[in-house]
């Protein structure tokens, strides 16, 4: 370029055409600029030039990607939302938790219906068990025209809780055959599991079968051996668990029920000591996959004060209600010498066990039941016996000794069906030798009763249970005969049938 204008200096025409190239620059220049082109570079500072060219503004930066803004923005406000939610919830489930805590709880379920106090220290639950029954005797027409029947078994509406964590009670009256009999009233005090204190009416600690509840029966009726413990007795005892249940033990005190008996007042001072070990040695954490195992033994003593006009004395009676055995009760008897009743001593042992383990159940026990008799002046120590086993298995359950539980209880929408439980029993029952002829007649009394029975449970859930029962007894003695040659009672077959509703 300095060369170019340097020439131009010394010679006037190359200067007219230097000028006309830089005037034909300057109009192609302008419409660049217009368009932000590059600026063309100015002429030499010796000669007139156009006015220069403003440099064009800075470029403004290239903006970042809007739409991974928008997203991250979004994102912390979901978040933010959703903390917000999060402790709104926490806030909600702590006002409820509070609500539940001061308000008492209604409860529904197959154990009854009942209240608890906001605590839960407190309870009160209403129970109720039916069995509708019927029996008909195979066989034996005398029987079945006079026996045959539907009936109600046991109506038994039931009120049972808790006070305060510290005392249980339970009421039990029963209705069936039109008449009210109370079966339990007591209270249970338990400061701690291994010493309970409870006082009332109840079941004393004998008869391994007779303290299972009378709904969670494998048979519709309890073996022979029951007639050998009193049904219900009225007493204090002391009672509890050691080492999570592996011990429970009992010790009482009560009015001395006899045989079978269901006793409220006692007729004299005399009273019953009655005692009872339950060792479960699989409650022990490393045996209890081996099922449950209970080993029993309890014991009791006592007199008895009978007189001929209330002898104190039992009958004994098959599983269709018919009695096969019952002591001398002569009429009329003005001085009371013909009539045994009981006195003095009696003494009990029962030793039993059970064993559970899955769908398989076992409970057998003994009975042995030594009683002074007096008849007259001459008195009689009699011992009677007595034992059954009975096994079962539930198809679709659990085998216990609270009584068979369905895994699936009935739902047709499901597939569920409940539960079947087949069940088989042995037992007997012997009467002292002794005790014929003076205190009852092996003419009109068996000696010995000795059957089976096979059942059928079906448990569409813990609630409902629907039995269909078997039982066959052969009897010694009892049918009419001599004395001296007796003849056996005839065999009784009794079909029995339960439906049965427990909550």
């Amino acid at each position: 370029m300095s060369l170019f204008f340097s020439a131009t200096a010394y010679n006037p025409h190359r200067l007219y055409v230097a000028a006309g190239l830089a005037a034909l620059l300057s109009g192609w220049a302008r419409p660049t600029q217009a368009q932000d082109a590059p600026a063309v570079p100015p002429p030499p500072a010796a000669q007139p030039a156009p006015a220069p060219v403003p440099a064009p503004a800075p470029a403004a930066p290239t903006p970042a990607p809007t739409a991974a803004l928008d997203l991250s923005a979004k994102l912390d406000e979901a978040d933010q939302i959703a903390r917000i939610a999060a402790r709104k919830v926490e806030l909600l489930e702590e006002q409820l938790a509070t609500r539940a805590k001061e308000s008492p709880a209604v409860l529904v379920d197959d154990k009854g219906l009942g209240i608890r106090s906001a605590d839960g220290g407190t309870t009160v639950r209403v129970h109720g068990l039916v069995q509708s029954d019927s029996r008909w005797f195979l066989g034996d027409d005398a029987l079945s025209d006079r026996l045959d029947t539907f009936y109600m078994r046991r109506v038994r509406p039931s009120i049972d809780g808790t006070l305060f964590n510290f005392a249980d009670y339970r009421l039990v009256p029963d209705f069936a055959g039109s008449t009210a009999v109370l079966f339990d009233a007591y209270a249970d005090i338990h400061p701690v599991p291994w010493a309970r204190l409870r006082a009332g009416k109840y079941k004393s600690p004998l008869g391994l079968e007779r303290l299972q509840t009378d709904a969670d029966l494998s048979l519709p009726e309890r073996a022979l051996s029951q007639y050998l413990t009193p049904n219900r007795d009225v007493g204090i005892s002391l009672w509890g668990d050691i080492a999570g249940g592996v011990i429970n033990y009992s010790i009482g005190i009560y009015n001395g029920g006899f045989d079978n008996s269901n006793l409220d007042v006692d007729s004299n001072h005399a009273k019953d000591l009655v005692g009872r070990l339950l060792i479960q040695p699989f409650k022990v954490e490393a045996l209890k996959g081996l099922g449950a195992l209970g080993i029993h033994l309890a014991a009791s003593t006592g007199d008895r004060r009978g007189l001929p006009t209330a002898t104190l004395l039992p009958q004994f009676r098959t599983a269709g209600m018919n009695t096969f055995f019952s002591y001398l009760a002569p009429t009329p008897d003005p001085d009371g010498s013909k009539t045994p009743f009981a006195y003095l001593t009696q003494t009990r042992l029962n030793p039993g066990l059970f064993y559970y383990f899955g769908p398989f159940g076992l409970v057998s026990e003994a009975v042995w039941n030594r009683q002074e008799v007096r008849k007259g002046n001459a008195i009689a120590k009699l011992t009677h016996k007595a034992a059954h086993a009975t096994v079962s298995i539930v198809l679709g359950g659990k085998a216990g000794y609270d009584g068979a539980t369905p895994t699936r209880i009935l739902d047709l929408s499901k597939g569920t069906l409940g539960a079947l439980e087949l069940v088989a029993r042995v037992n007997w029952l012997k009467v002292d030798g002794a005790t014929f002829p003076d205190y009852a007649d092996i003419t009109r009394s068996a000696s010995k009763a000795q059957g089976w029975g096979a059942g059928l449970n079906y448990l569409p859930s813990r609630v409902l249970r629907i039995t269909a029962a078997y039982e066959r007894t052969t009897f010694t003695g009892g049918g009419g005969g001599t004395a001296a040659a007796p003849k056996d009672r005839n065999t009784e077959a009794v079909v029995i049938g339960r439906v049965q509703v427990n909550f």
